[in-house]
């Protein structure tokens, strides 16, 4: 019968002997144990060379790995240098001379192997690691547990760890960390396929190879790829399938995992671990990789569990401003407290990583900025409604709440701020002279619809267009820089010619069924509008009189935009875009959930738009190919704008953050 037992920090559990032994560790609770070991384990410096071995601990037999050094042959493998040390016993480089290669040798510590039935067990444990055959996973050539010096031969695999990458280089790019987990998610989906799971997926036994940290001369040119490592805690996760005349290595009362990153249900019972557990330990290493430090920090490890249990999964994004929302939310879901809430198969979040990588087109394996970095301001309090480059690219122009403010196209850093009865801008349009502005924004009174005219250079307010019965949703200015149109909530499409300089009375068409949310001038006499009614229409200024309407599925438009005969639209549905040769608009894909803004670039060429997703997309408006996909924003995206050259997007949010991005180079 066992033995109920309390342990120093306060946590009661069963001695799997009923006989607890005064030396025993195990008369601490398996945490507190595990403790001790993992801290002599991961508070060894990081290795640059070869390590000089440390001292045996008090009490513990001579270690014959102490014996071991470079020339030494054990059974054909002669070995190099030592290059790690962990719970299990010491692990050296050495040369398989027979077939010239390369192994990793594992060396089992005296003792480890001597408890009844444990031999028995490891054997098994192996012969399950040998079931595994993928690019991910160390791949095991050799075990010989039987004879005076009882050892495993693995792939060697230069490079390095997580762990210490992070140690010595801080967190680690975004999109290196998505690309990373993605390749550890494989592994395991292998593993899983062949019951299997590993129980201690953790940064330091996920090894990066090549090192990106590696000199120039020792690159291969090659993209970095991940192995993961120490498959020697899997079991059989098939019940069906274990010998009933052996056991795991699990013990009641004895704990398997590394607290910082062990699933709850693990801790609890480690017979009870699945894939997901797995997939829960990930999302641990994926925070820390992110951010430095471990999901739930604590004093003890009881106060860690304790906070395990108690507390929400970790936000990344909150510790890191560059970690998209959608990365964050990955994490969040693989740290759910409940198994059944976290992703069911390795394969499920594989298929998730893939989608966020391809939004990430720049390789990783890099010390360049990734893909969610941009330049970047804080441009307003309020939402950023609106936004233009001026036609020369001098600056770059937005407005908000209050105020409009010109900024330094590359650096952005404000240059000018203009404030005025400007309302919440929704749209401008700058004339093509870049000397003024058209705003309108949302009015309370009747009296104040319209559009309102601003002089750039001294801030000056021109006389408003008045003629609107409603708000006006878009607003554009003519090629020749004489004619403004806007849209508005009164189904009219509103217009006014420019004469010696001032704007004359107002005309207007009537077609579609709803508001009028956007305009984009084709030439001086012909004008695009688009609707809360799902259409496309275009106009003959001469004659007033309209030349087609064409339906642009993507449900009500909120957006526009115009070049180089190709029209954009945004929309609730989605995005689409109006090809010159087919006439018809072609729905993209990328966004999740309303599009709200959509901008092409001076040339046609590219397609840019902005999501309440939070995300930035461009694609290759010619077929609609996605490009890329920029992460940053931590609000949705309520305006975006290419500079004059299209070798950059611009984009701002209703945080009022303005961002700067590279614009993809065109394939």
């Amino acid at each position: 019968m066992a033995t109920r037992l309390t342990c120093p920090c306060g946590n009661v559990w069963e001695h799997p002997t009923g006989e607890p032994v005064p030396d025993d560790p195990r008369t601490v609770c398996p945490v507190c144990a595990l403790a001790s070991e993992n801290t002599r384990e991961n508070t060894r410096p990081p290795a640059t060379g070869p390590i000089s071995p440390p001292p045996p601990e008090a009490g513990s037999a001579p270690a014959r790995g102490a014996a071991i050094g470079p020339g030494r042959v054990i059974a054909g493998y002669e070995i190099i240098e030592e290059i790690n040390r962990g719970g299990m016993g010491v692990i050296y480089k050495a040369k398989q001379p027979g077939v010239n290669r390369l192994v990793a040798l594992k060396v089992i510590s005296p003792g480890k192997l001597d408890q009844p039935g444990s031999r028995t067990r490891f054997k098994r444990e192996v012969r399950a690691s040998g079931r595994l055959s993928d690019p991910c996973i160390v791949t095991v050539f050799q075990t010989e547990l039987d004879g005076e010096i009882p050892f495993v031969a693995m792939e060697y695999v230069p490079g390095i760890d997580l762990l210490r990458l992070v140690k010595q280089t801080g967190p680690l790019p975004v999109v290196d960390v998505v690309y990373y987990a993605r390749q550890v998610a494989e592994g395991l989906q292998h593993a899983h396929e062949v019951k299997l799971v590993h129980r201690d997926i953790k940064p330091s036994n996920l090894m990066i190879s090549p090192s990106p940290l590696a000199p120039a001369e020792g690159r291969t040119g090659r993209l970095p790829k991940v192995k993961i490592l120490d498959m020697g805690l899997a079991r059989v996760a098939d019940v069906d399938h274990v010998d009933p005349e052996t056991d795991d290595l699990t013990q009641p009362g004895v704990f398997v995992g590394t607290p910082d990153y062990v699933a709850p249900e693990q801790a609890e019972n480690p017979r009870a671990a699945d894939s997901r557990s797995d997939l829960y330990s990930l999302g641990g290493a994926m925070y820390f990789c992110l951010t430095g430090e471990v999901p739930f920090p604590g004093k003890t490890l009881a106060a860690k569990l304790r906070k395990q249990l108690t507390e929400p999964p970790p936000s990344a994004a909150a510790k890191r401003s560059d970690v998209p929302v959608t990365v964050d939310a990955v994490i969040r879901k693989l740290m759910s407290l409940d198994p059944k809430d976290r992703y069911q198969t390795p394969a499920e979040l594989a298929a998730v990583l893939d989608a966020i990588l391809k939004e990430a087109p720049p390789k990783p394996g890099t010390r360049a900025a990734p893909v969610v970095a941009s330049v970047y301001a804080k441009g307003h309090d309020g939402a950023i409604g609106a936004m233009a480059a001026a036609p020369d690219g001098a600056f770059l122009l937005t407005g908000a709440d209050g105020a409009l403010k010109l900024w330094h196209p590359a650096t952005l850093k404000e240059q000018k701020a203009i404030l005025g009865d400007l309302g919440p801008v929704e749209h401008l349009a700058i004339a093509p002279s870049g000397k003024w502005v058209a705003t309108c924004a949302i009015r309370l009174s009747a009296s104040d619809m319209g559009v309102q005219l601003w002089d750039l250079s001294t801030g000056n307010q021109g006389r408003p267009l008045r003629g609107p019965t409603d708000n006006i949703h878009g607003v554009d200015v003519s090629p020749d820089g004489q004619g403004i149109a806007a849209g508005s909530a009164d189904k009219m499409v509103w217009l006014w010619l420019r004469e010696a300089g001032r704007p004359t009375s107002a005309v207007c068409v009537k077609g579609h069924t709803s508001a009028v949310t956007a305009v984009a001038f084709v030439t001086a006499d012909s004008l695009l509008s688009a609707g809360a009614d799902g259409t496309v229409r275009q106009w003959d200024l001469k004659t007033g009189k309209s030349k087609g309407v064409l339906p642009a599925q993507v449900g009500a438009i909120g957006a526009m935009s115009y070049a180089a005969k190709r029209v954009a639209v945004a929309g609730r549905e989605g995005l689409a875009v109006r090809q010159p040769s087919s006439g018809t608009f072609t729905k993209l894909s990328g966004h999740d959930g309303a599009v709200v803004c959509c901008s092409l670039s001076p040339d046609g060429k590219l397609l840019a738009s902005g999501g309440a997703d939070a995300t930035v997309r461009v694609y290759r408006a010619e077929d609609g190919l996605p490009l890329a996909a920029f992460v940053g924003h931590d609000r949705p995206v309520r305006t975006v704008a290419f500079a004059p050259t299209g070798d950059a997007v611009y984009s701002g949010d209703e945080g009022g953050t303005l961002r700067r991005w590279p614009a993809p180079k065109q394939k």
